[in-house]
């Protein structure tokens, strides 16, 4: 049978250095290449046929049901050798397809750069850590870096509850069970709560994205578990602010205290584009919950916790501008792409000069 041309093009990307692809309906193909461009191909214009034909292979018959009510679909799977993250929806009455290719190597904790002592907290057995940072800035990567080292490390029951499923993990020391939302349960709420009955040690919920969930997640450390989840935020201080306020003013008290006693540490990243042009590095914020940041959270005091990273770096906390500054220092990033992420304009100039001083 002769191949379609979406299934060529799926082929073709085994040899090319692209990690999103767009198809859109009557429209060119656009990729996203090493340099986080987005480039006009050569490929012939993508039918309407052509494009439900993949969405018949790709999704479910419930997932099309799903689609044709709400107009926009997230889901993956694994085809021509390779694992795929989708999002399908509707432009402007005509369909389109975000495609990401999902790396078959889980990367590892040194992979995606993040500190060593990071590793003490996920040998703990309860707690929350969090990953957050805007669309596009690797929170699933780190987090199924953060899932990996622990399954090569403990021996423990790992529940993954995603949407959708990214990288594919293997048992090593740990079981590992993958749930994907809408594929494998109906919903966030009944998965979370489901999770509970599964005899879980360690839980990842991929994303925090509403009171609800926000909820039954700080119920769950409370109850004696390590839950790993991400939050669509900037900064570490801006996702206590963002937790907090997603609550009706009466419950924002109880919803501080709650996350107060349930936070270990707030990882906010985001990544730069490399002055050498190929790639890109992580820069980070890490917020670590002492006894100072627990008050700070109690009473959402934003501008504290910010001070407070700036001078307990020996402890292993880092504001952004302090990662800016690094890499910057190192030759890595050029000064004008930090430029406009500085915060504190006058502690990352001297962060940035005594860094070049040694």
């Amino acid at each position: 049978m002769e191949k379609s041309k979406v299934e060529l093009l799926f082929e073709s990307l085994k040899t090319n250095k692209v990690s999103d692809v767009h198809l859109l309906e009557w429209k060119k193909v656009y990729v996203r290449n090493t340099s986080w461009d987005i480039v006009i191909t050569k490929w012939e214009i993508i039918t309407r046929d052509e494009i439900e034909k993949f969405i018949k292979h790709v999704l479910s018959d419930s997932q099309i049901e799903k689609l044709e009510k709400h107009e926009e679909i997230d889901s993956s799977f694994s085809k021509y050798g390779s694992h795929f993250r989708i999002n399908v929806y509707i432009t402007r009455g005509k369909y389109g397809i975000a495609i990401r290719k999902i790396s078959a190597d889980i990367p590892t904790l040194e992979d995606v750069d993040i500190p060593d002592y990071i590793q003490n907290f996920l040998m703990k057995d309860k707690w929350l850590i969090l990953i957050t940072g805007p669309t596009g800035s690797g929170k699933s990567t780190t987090l199924s870096a953060m899932v990996n080292f622990i399954n090569e490390n403990r021996r423990k029951h790992i529940i993954t509850l995603e949407d959708p499923i990214e990288y594919i993990f293997e048992d090593k020391q740990c079981l590992v069970t993958q749930r994907e939302i809408w594929k494998d349960t109906e919903g966030w709420a009944n998965a979370i709560k489901s999770a509970v009955r599964q005899d879980p040690d360690i839980i990842m919920v991929w994303e925090m994205r509403d009171p609800e969930t926000i909820e039954t997640v700080l119920n769950l450390v409370e109850t004696w578990h390590l839950v790993l989840s991400t939050l669509h935020t900037v900064n570490a201080a801006q996702t206590i602010t963002r937790i907090i306020d997603v609550f009706p003013g009466d419950k924002q008290k109880d919803i501080a205290v709650k996350l107060s006693l349930s936070l270990e540490v707030a990882i906010s990243q985001r990544l730069m584009p490399l002055k050498s042009g190929d790639g890109r590095v992580a820069v980070r914020d890490i917020m670590i919950n002492s006894p100072a940041i627990k008050n700070n959270i109690k009473n959402k005091e934003i501008e504290k916790m910010i001070a407070i990273m700036e001078t307990w770096a020996k402890y292993g906390m880092k504001t952004m501008d302090r990662s800016l500054a690094e890499v910057v220092a190192k030759d890595l990033v050029s000064l004008e792409n930090v430029k406009p992420l500085v915060q504190n304009k006058e502690y990352f100039i001297n962060s940035l000069r005594n860094l070049q001083n040694g």
